[in-house]
Formats: C-alpha cells, sequence, structure tokens
C-alpha cells in the first residue's frame, strides 16, 4: 500500500512538471495533438490542453480524478475463422459506429494520464482504444475505420515483430504517429515473463531496452506499457516502473481508474462478441 502511495503521489508531480522540462514525459504540445485524437463534431467539449506551469484547471471537475473510464483493447482485426483475437473489419466498424452514435468521444493515454493525475480535462463519455502486438492489420484495416469516425488508438508495440510478416513497419508507425496514435510499450519479444522466468538483466533489456527502441525510430517519448499476456507479480511491477513507465495496462476485466496506474484495467473486445455484448461491457464499469 505505502508503495502504490508513493507511486501515484510521484505520478502527480511529475503531471505538474510536464510543461518546464523539455525532456519530460511527452512530446511537446505541437507534436502531441491533444485534440486530434477527437472524433469530428459540431460541438466539441473542452478536451486537456498541453500542460502549462501552474496547471489551473476549474474547480468543479476537481472531484472527478477517480472517475472510471473504458479502455477497450483489441488485437487483430482480420478475418480468420475460430480465432477469437481477429475481429472481422466489418464487426470493429459495427462497433465503432456505436460509438460514434451514442456520444463517445476517444482519448489518448496522454490525455488519460493528465486527466487522473495532472488535473486535465475529458470529454462527457470518454473511452480508449488499444491494440496489442501491432497487426499489420491495425494499420490496413483498423486505421481507416478510425480515420473515418474521427477516432485513433494507441499500439502496444512488440519491438522485434515490426518490420516482419503480418506486423506493421516502421514506416506505418510512424505515419500513425504523424495523425495522433500512440506507439507504446509491449517489451522486445513478448515473453512470458513469469512462466519464461527471465534473469533480471532479461527483464530489464524487454522493460528498457524496448522502450528505448521505440523513442530512438519513432522520436516519441514512450511512457506506456501493455504486459504481454497480462503476466506480471511485485517485482515485475516495480521494473516496469523502473523502466520509466508512468502507466501500465494489464488484461483484467473492468474499467480504468486512478487507484494503481501500473494496474489498469481494461475491457477485452473479441471476434463475434456481438453489439449487445460490447454496449454492455461499456454500460458497466466492472461487467
Amino acid at each position: 500500500m505505502r508503495g502504490k502511495i508513493i507511486r501515484i503521489i510521484s505520478l502527480m508531480f511529475v503531471g505538474i512538471i510536464l510543461g518546464l522540462v523539455t525532456n519530460g514525459c511527452f512530446p511537446a504540445a505541437d507534436n502531441l495533438s491533444w485534440n486530434s485524437d477527437l472524433p469530428e463534431a459540431q460541438d466539441k467539449p473542452v478536451i486537456a490542453s498541453p500542460p502549462t506551469a501552474d496547471m489551473s484547471v476549474p474547480q468543479e471537475i476537481t472531484n472527478k480524478r477517480s472517475q472510471a473510464i473504458p479502455i477497450l483493447y483489441y488485437h487483430s482485426i482480420l478475418r480468420e475463422s475460430g480465432n477469437e483475437l481477429r475481429i472481422p473489419p466489418e464487426q470493429f466498424e459495427a462497433q465503432m459506429s456505436y460509438l460514434s452514435r451514442n456520444g463517445y468521444q476517444v482519448v489518448s493515454l496522454a490525455q488519460l494520464f493528465q486527466f487522473y493525475f495532472a488535473q486535465g480535462t475529458l470529454p462527457e463519455k470518454p473511452v480508449a482504444i488499444t491494440f496489442d502486438d501491432g497487426y499489420e492489420d491495425n494499420y490496413t484495416n483498423a486505421y481507416p475505420i478510425l480515420k473515418k469516425f474521427g477516432y485513433t488508438a494507441t499500439v502496444f508495440a512488440v519491438t522485434s515483430y515490426i518490420d516482419s510478416e503480418g506486423y506493421m513497419s516502421w514506416g506505418q508507425l510512424q505515419e500513425l504517429t504523424e495523425n495522433g496514435w500512440q506507439i507504446e510499450g509491449h517489451t522486445i519479444n513478448h515473453p512470458h515473463l513469469l512462466k519464461d522466468k527471465l534473469s533480471a538483466a532479461q527483464l530489464d533489456l524487454e522493460l528498457k531496452g524496448a522502450r528505448d527502441i521505440l523513442e530512438k525510430r519513432l522520436g516519441r517519448p514512450v511512457r506506456f506499457f501493455a504486459y504481454p499476456f497480462g503476466d506480471y507479480n511485485a517485482d515485475i511491477i516495480q521494473k516496469v516502473e523502473k523502466a520509466g513507465y508512468l502507466m501500465a495496462f494489464t488484461t483484467q476485466k473492468g474499467w480504468a481508474d486512478s487507484a494503481d496506474p501500473l494496474l489498469v484495467s481494461r475491457v477485452y473486445c473479441y471476434a463475434n462478441m456481438g453489439i449487445e455484448e460490447f454496449a454492455r461491457r461499456l454500460q458497466n464499469p466492472k461487467y
């Protein structure tokens, strides 16, 4: 419990100084595109602005720091019978259409962090979208669909998979970042962090090394992480934090909150789940 409190206090401090440190957690405002990942609408709400020194915020939203927010997570947007990780494009588009029709606005993980720990603001019905592993169909199939609705997403990329068959290229990832997407850490080789019994040095390389590779190749800070296979324990969590990640995302079902930034829940989306089940998971934080 003490460690969790210390982490949260540290995150709040980091959020406050984001606007003061040039080598901080996020790129400058002109690089991050803080509002570019929101759907097109005639009446857009005021969304998290680039951080300023005083981080002033209207009094009426200061009591929303613990608000639960759904973070959808996908893998592949492709038709393959019998593989629930591959969602047919038409099903994915139906889900995005549901979000749009029902007033959901997609926010980035950077905005989510700002909301929880640096007094940023979010729209009335926020939702975040994430993809694990970096499949090529995230670019060829998901990207055009999301763009149609004015949405963006985060890809947790396995760095050794990049430029290999079935996965995105560095050029594709760069294009996504230039269009408001975030590319974040998911290790170098996608190991089972528990079952594979990695040495301390191997674990450090998988965590910090993946972050270093992405930052060097894409020229953007990488501060978010998804646990491969949902594997973690107390030691892994500590090393994730030491590697420089501000938030880490699990496969635990439920909506995200600020209780523990290194154990953030997500909403699993799978093939043939049906629009009713999709809607149910967006209506109940503990579905």
